[in-house]
């Protein structure tokens, strides 16, 4: 794809992006964005101001250019004399006149706010805040398309990648047979002193050699590795969560078991393994998402955090060209892997940019549905009174894992979606296993995310 014929543009004006947050995913966008010459960035929003100023600074903006809005007056004051705004009040900043918003703060209730303030601003916006967008995503795209404007997953992160990665298959006439993500970590083998490294972490793991090769049975294979490996984590929460999201997105794709499989396997593996088991994988069947561990040595490609697409291999001479070009096959050649190595967070993003304000094209689906919840189970026993709260970089509450349950309408009695727990406090003791539900929570009556959620089950579940 010719991406400067794609996004050629008679028009004078830029697009006028605003952007929540500007670290973590945040920051490449604002960076590369700002050299963009379809794109101004005069917008910011935080609740440090200094680290806004900061970031206008790193572009080369003068602190005399900087203003910092505390009214929709001063504002639109600022916003025409081409001042380069900061803002704390981000339904305020709302009111602005851009074009975009770009939110990513990572706060499930925060960001719902945000998002739920720009569509009724009647500003399209890019959603990269998966926490709110698995529990209501398919209702902030409707109530979009009901305001005239885009909601859209951004590129850069996994789900619309992988959208993406799917749409090119059909498109090319591929019959696939699963989809998904590898996780955020790789597993890196070092054969020299047979140990494992994942992040910071290393363990030795004598004997490793023997399951470096699937040999002739490849499920046997895997769990034996899972077993050598089980001090590391194996499953992330927000690897299931982004599958969820693409489930919403993509009708045709389900999860094999709740929890994913998570098979700890080397790319060239992937192709064989995440294949129906009647073509020697570990899937029950076809169309199915899942999500892999990586593994592999210190000199080898990553793939953390790549998506990919296997793919049937139904005409034999195409297939043995496209091994032959590197194209990784499995060893019965019946199964091909398509994948994406690295998703590149901002710098990627643009393009939803370009293509919600240039095309009018979200780059993930118009209408998703709701058809998976990220749901909560206890790991560990929890006590009455304790207050849940996502924390850290990946945004998880103590004590709960995820897995993927078909979607319903949140009741008492019904499964919880993972996020709505956020700002939570338990009434009663937990066991391990316990499926989280509404009725064992005190609610905050002011909390945005959970009257979204009631209102795309009324929406949707009605």
């Amino acid at each position: 794809m010719n991406y400067d014929l794609l996004f050629a543009t008679d028009r004078k004006k830029k697009l006028e992006l605003a952007v929540i947050g500007v670290q973590g995913f945040n920051h490449s966008l604002f960076l590369y964005g700002s050299r963009n010459e379809n794109i101004s960035i005069r917008i910011l929003c935080g609740r440090k101001v200094q680290k806004c100023v900061v970031a206008y600074r790193s572009i080369g903006v003068s602190e005399s250019e900087i203003v910092h809005c505390n009214s929709a007056e001063e504002g639109l004051e600022a916003f025409r004399e081409g001042k380069y705004l900061i803002f704390n009040d981000v339904p305020l900043a709302m009111s602005m006149p851009f074009d975009i918003v770009i939110e990513g703060t990572g706060n499930p209730e925060a960001s719902a706010v945000h998002v739920l303030a720009a569509i009724e601003n009647r500003r399209h916006v890019i959603m990269v805040t998966k926490e709110s967008d698995s529990v209501a995503g398919p209702l902030l795209a409707l109530k979009a398309r009901r305001q005239g404007v885009i909601y859209s997953l951004a590129e850069g992160d996994q789900p619309a990648l992988l959208i993406g990665l799917v749409s090119w298959a059909r498109a090319a006439g591929l019959r696939i047979l699963s989809i998904g993500k590898s996780s955020e970590y790789d597993f890196i083998y070092n054969p020299g002193d047979s140990t494992v490294k994942v992040l910071d972490t290393t363990m030795s793991v004598p004997d490793f050699a023997s399951l470096w090769d699937l040999e002739n049975n490849a499920a046997d294979t895997l769990k034996k590795r899972s077993e050598a490996l089980s001090l590391f984590g194996q499953r992330a929460l927000p690897d299931l969560s982004e599958m969820g999201i693409v489930c919403n997105h993509l009708p045709d794709f389900d999860p094999d078991i709740p929890e994913f499989h998570f098979p700890i396997a080397r790319t060239l593996e992937i192709p064989e393994i995440m294949s129906p088991s009647e073509m020697g994988g570990i899937l029950s069947g076809g169309m199915r998402i899942d999500v892999v561990n990586c593994l592999r040595r210190s000199d080898e490609q990553s793939m953390e955090g790549g998506v990919y697409v296997v793919v049937e291999c139904d005409d034999r001479e195409t297939w043995d060209i496209l091994r032959d070009k590197g194209v990784p096959v499995s060893r019965s050649g019946k199964s091909a892997l398509i994948y994406y190595p690295a998703h590149y967070l901002g710098v990627e993003s643009l393009f939803s940019v370009l293509s919600v304000g240039l095309l009018g094209m979200p780059t993930s689906s118009r209408s998703p549905r709701p058809r998976y919840d990220l749901a909560a189970r206890a790991v560990k026993p929890l006590k009455a009174g304790t207050f849940l709260e996502a924390r850290g970089h990946h945004h998880i509450i103590d004590g709960f894992e995820g897995l993927l349950l078909p979607a319903k309408s949140i009741s008492e009695n019904t499964q919880l979606p993972y996020y709505l727990a956020h700002g939570t406090t338990l009434k009663r003791d937990l066991e391990p296993g316990t499926l989280l539900t509404m009725d064992m929570l005190e609610i905050p009556d002011s909390a945005i995310l959970w009257k979204l959620r009631k209102e795309q089950d009324r929406e949707f579940f009605a």
